[in-house]
């Protein structure tokens, strides 16, 4: 099965994602800032990283950085979302080090078939 972790600071979007994704097969745990996202990335074993920008304690961009530059996490693909201007989000997210960007809002299915592609990419 295919881990997620998703670290983004609303519980709603955190719901509505865990939801569509657990829903498509997926196994997806939560973290609400930074600082926890960093913990559980570097605790347990996930496949993929989706990270929003915008958290209240460090910004995605720092926390994207620390994960490439620390030893148990820096081979986890890490994908931003966040429903900020697409275009400036997209450089920022190539210079911090992500794998990939998905603007929001983005519908559920949608979002999964996105996520569905990036395992198949990734995992022939």
């Amino acid at each position: 099965m295919n881990n997620i972790l998703i670290i983004q600071d609303s519980p709603s979007v955190n719901a509505m994602l865990k939801f569509r994704l657990g829903s498509a097969g997926f196994s997806v745990e939560t973290a609400e800032t930074g600082k926890e996202g960093v913990e559980k990335a570097k605790g347990a074993s996930f496949q993929l990283i989706l990270l929003d920008y915008n958290l209240p304690d460090i910004n995605g961009s720092e926390v994207c950085r620390i994960l490439k530059e620390t030893e148990q996490t820096n081979k986890i693909p890490v994908i931003f979302i966040s429903a900020k201007d697409e275009d400036k989000l997209s450089q920022i997210t190539k210079e911090a080090g992500a794998d990939g960007y998905i603007g929001l809002p983005c519908d559920g299915k949608t979002f999964v078939e996105k996520m569905s592609k990036f395992f198949k990419d990734r995992h022939p």
